[in-house]
């Protein structure tokens, strides 16, 4: 039983999906990048380019371990033109031929990098998600990582689920949560990310879901990970996924992955493709696509 049919019955996901519609569209219209300050005070970035520009070159002011995660990143203020902003910096760099897990299991062609991060929000770009915060390459102290936007205001499933409802409890919360863990089943499918966990999906107040952390990803391996994950698609992000042009990921990608990481990810995206699309054949479309506007 997935974890949609476990609380909804198909007949209710017409109305449910226009619900859901109506209320991402007027979150959206409040605040159309929630790109916030230290001080929670929105910043003037008019686009995602100009927080990458700002990222590139703003003056590191401070920046201090953030104390948890495997690899302990760096927590980085940022000021430019009397604009400051928190970024996250990371410099992992580790690479095996085999690795042992902390689950037991050994995992081979390991490669544990900060530079995933660009690749993963370079690709959500062009899969036309918002929901991967800006990624660039930075050299900081003679350290090379990458640095990417901090989202000011969020909170984890580790940190919640002690205090709330995780998933929310009802109605259109409930269905956001589960429709946005569809987008991230999918994109976890097709960049091999065996490291999604409770601490790496970032939650908004009004439930909007980030993913971030993904140094572990892209492994080479031509197979789905957990395809029975993806039940349903978000339209526009099915319509994407279908138009994924090899030549485009490869020139966008190919500064951040091994040729065999690539080769993995072009593979993954047409298998990801014939799964949905068997799912619309078996289901039909209204029953397996849903539109988030």
């Amino acid at each position: 039983m997935t974890e949609l049919s476990h609380h909804f019955s198909r007949k209710s996901i017409g109305l449910l999906v226009v619900l859901l519609a109506v209320s991402l569209s007027a979150a959206q219209t409040s605040n159309s990048l929630g790109w916030l300050d230290p001080d929670g005070k929105p910043l003037p970035f008019q686009s995602n380019e100009g927080v990458e520009e700002f990222l590139r070159t703003a003056e590191i002011v401070s920046r201090e371990r953030v104390g948890e995660g495997l690899n302990n990143p760096y927590k980085v203020l940022l000021e430019k033109d009397g604009i400051r902003m928190h970024a996250i910096f990371r410099d992992v760099h580790v690479e095996r031929s085999q690795m042992p897990l902390s689950d037991g299991k050994i995992s081979f062609f390991f490669r544990d990098d900060a530079i995933f991060e660009c690749a993963a929000y370079e690709l959500a770009k062009l899969l036309g998600l918002d929901t991967v915060p800006p990624a660039v390459e930075r050299k900081i102290r003679g350290q090379q990582g990458t640095l990417q936007a901090w989202v000011e205001n969020v909170t984890t499933q580790k940190a919640l689920r002690e205090e709330t409802d995780i998933p929310p409890s009802g109605g259109i919360n409930r269905w956001r949560w589960i429709m946005q863990r569809q987008n991230i089943y999918i994109f976890d499918n097709l960049i091999y990310n065996e490291d999604r966990n409770l601490g790496n999906i970032l939650i908004e107040p009004d439930w909007k879901l980030w993913m971030i952390d993904h140094t572990r990803a892209f492994r080479r391996w031509k197979e789905l990970m957990n395809p029975e994950q993806v039940q349903f698609a978000e339209r526009s992000l099915w319509e994407k996924l279908q138009a994924l042009d090899e030549t485009e990921v490869r020139a966008k990608l190919k500064n951040f992955l091994k040729p065999a990481e690539m080769n993995g990810l072009i593979e993954r995206t047409g298998l990801l493709v014939d799964h949905i699309q068997k799912l619309i054949d078996d289901r039909g479309e209204k029953d397996v696509l849903f539109t988030l506007r």
